[in-house]
């Protein structure tokens, strides 16, 4: 087994990176936060002084950060990746960001003899737990078969995917983002016009459900968050509006019209104003509830 590096044991990383332990792997690992590093060094891993250090003593460097600039800064910033990458190794993001932003990074590292694949998943902390993630893929075809094994340990194997060259994961996890911000914002916007028409909310999930109007989304986001008001994050809505936002900017940068997803980042922006930012990415329903004068809760 290649001798793996892991920076950015958040929400996602943490369990991901208990993952590779339980599957064997000999992981080295970088976090800020003393409780993190107690926690992996008692489950096995080893501390490093700092994402270079990472780098320096291990073949394939994982990384899972929040946005483009955690991206840029844990990788090709001053004491990060890069600096201590050499020819050979591998850098597997899997981070959601920009395509342009890991295409930017793949460039950088290309000049070392690096390799980079952007390796976004799906499935939030309950797959990342589970070690159950899709996993969408981009990169040489060596390479990503050069990641099959820690792929394996995090995910589940039907649902991994090599969807294309370096920046193709990225842009199909954003069209999947997109899609299903979209797709939560109306379902919230509909029930949200039900119920201030006279209907009752449980009586439209259950006819919804057997109809046209449902979806996966549906079946897993009505019942239990927007009709009982508890918005514990399985996926936080501030992440959902950044990715909403790299789609729109996507649009933007390649002159193709994104007006549906540029009105949901509207109202993932307003809900993440009323303070909903930190909760379950449904809460956008929040500002819909707001501009009407109901709650679909109560």
């Amino acid at each position: 087994m290649e001798k793996i590096g892991f920076v950015g044991l958040g929400i996602m990383g943490k369990p991901m990176c208990h993952n590779l332990l339980k599957a064997g792997f000999e992981v080295v690992f970088h976090a800020r936060r003393q409780e993190v590093v107690d926690e992996m060094t008692a489950a096995g891993a080893t501390p490093a002084s700092s994402s270079k250090a990472v780098a320096e003593a291990t073949d394939i460097i994982v990384t899972i950060v929040t946005a483009d600039a955690e991206v840029r800064e844990v990788i090709l910033g001053e004491g990060g990746v890069l600096e201590g990458a050499s020819q050979g190794k591998l850098v597997v993001d899997m981070s959601t960001i920009s395509p342009m932003t890991i295409r930017e990074v793949a460039e950088q590292a290309q000049k070392k003899g690096v390799s980079v694949v952007d390796a976004p998943v799906s499935g939030g902390d309950t797959g990342a737990i589970a070690g159950t993630l899709t996993i969408i893929a981009g990169g040489e075809k060596r390479d990503v078969e050069r990641c099959a094994g820690i792929f394996q340990a995090m995910g589940n194997e039907e649902n991994i995917f090599h969807v294309g060259a370096v920046g193709v994961g990225q842009t199909v996890k954003i069209t999947n983002q997109l899609l299903g911000g979209i797709t939560m914002a109306a379902i919230s916007e509909a029930l949200t016009l039900g119920k201030k028409a006279g209907a009752d909310p449980e009586v439209m999930r259950q006819v919804i459900s057997v109809s046209t109007g449902s979806s996966r989304l549906f079946e897993a986001r009505v019942a239990d968050f927007l009709l009982t008001g508890d918005f514990t994050p399985g996926f936080m809505l501030d992440l959902m509006k950044k990715d909403i936002g790299i789609g729109v900017e996507m649009g933007r940068a390649m002159d193709v019209p994104v007006p549906i997803g540029a009105a949901a980042y509207q109202m993932y922006a307003a809900a993440s104003s009323l303070g909903a930012g930190e909760e379950d990415f449904s809460a956008v329903s929040r500002a819909i509830e707001k501009l009407s004068g109901i709650s679909l809760s109560t």
